[in-house]
């Protein structure tokens, strides 16, 4: 079978191969075999063939943050799950064909469902969703004020937000890309600036805004905490900057604004499996009744992940890089 793997650290299109190992065999009592359909390239994915993720693995390594496919044998104690149902991949070094998993690392999924949306099931939505719930307690008709509205974390959470009842106020940084965040279902739009707290005030007015989510990090983060209200958040979950998060003291003495990061790795990790079982319907809910859905920018074939991670690698890319592991790819 395929699957991928890297021996060095570098440019992840230099870096990763496809070759051919061993099948991976029969699975043990509480194991399942699951025939790979799909898989994304994440930006996670990137990071840890390029060495700056934030845990990284002894060489050669494999790799892979999420996948969906078919199962296709089941261990002798498993009763959840039949031949053929669709499974999302939960850990990691998923880029492969086949995979032998415990029970406990699958999601059951609609069978009927797109495969590429459902492959990109874990990472992206389940960031959304979990930034959205896990930190403010918001109601319905609150407002949530993050930057990248534009990437696939950023698209999520404005879908999301909409079918609870929150309203987005969204930071960017070009004005030509205003008309599309609205386009997408943004509620307030507008370019970061020094005087980005009055003019958040001005677009809301006396309303209250709790929580601020944060993808750029760096000088930013100050415009984001003068615009909170007393006591807010901010949950800096990436680094597009690749500066520094910087806030002032006045705004974490004086207003009680809070900083905080999302590491969804680690907060998955920790999750009991009934928390897990109920993010994962949510989502997969969401996605089935067309609530939830992220751009696919280009399909390839697993034998050309080289090709597929130079698209990754390419900025302007309109939506995720998938690869297909059976089927013919779709040309983009």
């Amino acid at each position: 079978m395929k699957q991928i793997q890297f021996h060095t650290f570098g440019q992840p299109s230099m870096v990763a191969r496809c070759i051919d190992v061993p099948d991976v065999g029969s699975p043990s009592a509480w194991e399942v075999v699951v025939d790979i359909e799909a898989f994304p390239i994440n930006v996670a994915d990137l990071a840890m063939l390029s060495g700056s993720y934030g845990t990284l693995p002894k060489l050669p390594a494999t790799i892979g943050m999420e996948a969906v496919g078919r199962v296709v044998e089941c261990g002798s104690a498993v009763k959840t799950l039949s031949v053929g149902d669709r499974v999302v991949l939960l850990g990691n070094n998923n880029w492969a064909e086949r995979r032998k998993v415990p029970i406990a690392a699958v999601h059951k999924v609609d069978g009927a469902g797109d495969a590429a949306q459902l492959a990109m099931l874990k990472v992206n939505p389940a960031t959304a969703y979990l930034l959205l719930n896990n930190f403010a307690k918001l109601e319905a008709g609150d407002w949530v004020m993050q930057t990248a509205p534009l990437s696939s974390v950023g698209q999520c959470i404005i879908q999301i937000a909409k079918t609870q009842g929150l309203k987005t106020l969204n930071i960017v940084h070009r004005s030509d890309i205003k008309a599309e965040v609205m386009a997408r279902g943004g509620d307030v739009v507008m370019e970061d600036g020094a005087d980005l707290a009055d003019r958040v005030r001005a677009a809301i007015g006396h309303d209250s805004i709790k929580l601020a989510l944060d993808a750029v990090a760096g000088s930013g983060v100050q415009q984001l905490a003068e615009s909170l209200s007393e006591g807010g958040q901010i949950i800096n979950y990436g680094m597009l900057s690749n500066g520094v998060c910087t806030i002032s003291p006045d705004q974490t003495i004086f207003r009680g604004i809070t900083l905080r990061g999302f590491w969804l790795s680690k907060i998955l990790n920790r999750m009991s499996q009934g928390d897990r079982i109920y993010l994962f319907d949510t989502l997969s809910d969401l996605m089935a009744k067309g609530n939830l859905k992220i751009d696919v920018d280009a399909c390839f074939a697993i034998s050309d992940i080289d090709q597929a991670l130079r698209r990754a690698e390419e900025r302007g890319r309109k939506g995720k890089v998938i690869v297909l592991t059976h089927s013919p790819p779709v040309i983009r």
